[in-house]
């Protein structure tokens, strides 16, 4: 129970550090500045945030010291909310690296038992409070003073917070095949997902030109419940497995029905269902360093997957005849990994 709480503890401070971002972001578009200001502000916090976990995550790993780490990233987040209005560009910088210290020690210290459940706990409220704040900035409402209160108040209770260092122990394991990745699965796991994530990526900016945030609030609750309805499934069921079903199914649901928001979101659910059950996949593929893993899958995936959606392969990516061809090898896939599963002894 002690370990539920903090883990929930630490969704609250993932949500509230992603809403904090999302304002910062979606105001730089109110503000008196040029297009390339704004596009500056948005490639220099999506470095920060995501390129800046692997760093991040070797430095933990090295002093292993989380709540100093946690301190850190809240520090700054208090400092960039108070000068969010005399310096904007400053307090972006700030909240990305703020973003990328809090996803790796808070995600690190929720995935020591390397649990899916526990990972999508923490990674739930992250899609919520980016929306959330992004429409605050749409609205133009100023949340400046509740988002600095917020943040002095979660620094005090992290100051609080008994977080204890890594212990020499060796974490809790899962064996079995279906809890284990190969070479071929995890390519074929990352075109599929990229495919997946470049339409999703276009729809929300579709979506947030237009202004409807219905759809876009309407995909928050869908990628909050995929993850933490996703993280318990795929404990029960395997990650392998799960990640296999979750992605093939989410990818047509999202490529092809963009217009229908039911189906569409089915998809989101799924697609963001997998990222617990991808996140303890790579903590045993990396044989427990909980920290690269939680870099590699919140950060450093990410912005691979952006070098990949913008290269010369994208339109071969996107095609329907990649689609379709990619499914069925990842049908193919499941097939035989369920016949080695089925003749396996464990």
């Amino acid at each position: 129970m002690k370990k539920l709480k903090i883990i929930l503890c630490f969704a609250a401070g993932h949500g509230l550090n992603d809403l904090v971002a999302g304002y910062f972001l979606g105001s730089l578009l109110h503000l008196n500045l040029d297009l390339v200001q704004v596009s500056l502000g948005l490639l220099v916090y999506n470095l920060l945030a995501f390129g800046g976990q692997y760093p991040v995550a070797i430095w933990l790993e090295k002093y292993n010291n989380p709540k100093k780490f946690l301190l850190f990233a809240y520090t700054m987040n208090t400092i960039a909310i108070a000068l969010f209005i005399v310096a904007p560009h400053i307090s972006v910088i700030l909240a990305g690296v703020a973003s990328a210290v809090y996803h790796v020690a808070g995600g690190t210290v929720c995935a020591r038992e390397n649990k899916a459940a526990h990972i999508g706990l923490f990674a739930a409220p992250g899609v919520v409070g980016l929306i959330a704040g992004g429409y605050f900035a749409y609205t133009q409402g100023n949340i400046i003073p509740i988002l600095f209160a917020a943040s002095v108040i979660f620094l005090i209770l992290l100051i609080l917070l008994p977080i204890e260092n890594r212990s020499q122990q060796q974490e809790e394991q899962v064996t079995g095949s279906k809890f284990t990745l190969d070479r071929h699965d995890l390519i074929m796991i990352l075109l599929l997902t990229v495919i997946s994530l470049r339409s999703v990526i276009w729809n929300v900016f579709q979506l947030v030109h237009e202004g409807k945030y219905e759809w876009l609030i309407a995909i928050a609750v869908s990628a909050f419940i995929g993850k933490i309805a996703g993280g318990w499934i795929a404990d029960k069921a395997g990650w392998r497995v799960y990640l296999f079903i979750s992605l093939i199914t989410a990818t047509p649901l999202i490529t092809l029905f963009k217009d229908e928001i039911v189906l569409f979101c089915i998809g989101i659910g799924l697609l963001q269902s997998g990222i617990p059950a991808t996140t303890a996949l790579l903590i045993r593929s990396v044989k427990g360093r909980t920290e690269r893993a939680i870099g590699l899958s919140f950060g450093t995936a990410i912005l691979a997957g952006a070098v990949v959606l913008y290269s010369p392969l994208t339109d071969l990516l996107l095609s329907n005849v990649s689609l379709v061809l990619i499914s069925l090898l990842m049908l193919v896939l499941l097939f035989f990994s369920r016949e080695k599963n089925a003749f396996s002894t464990r």
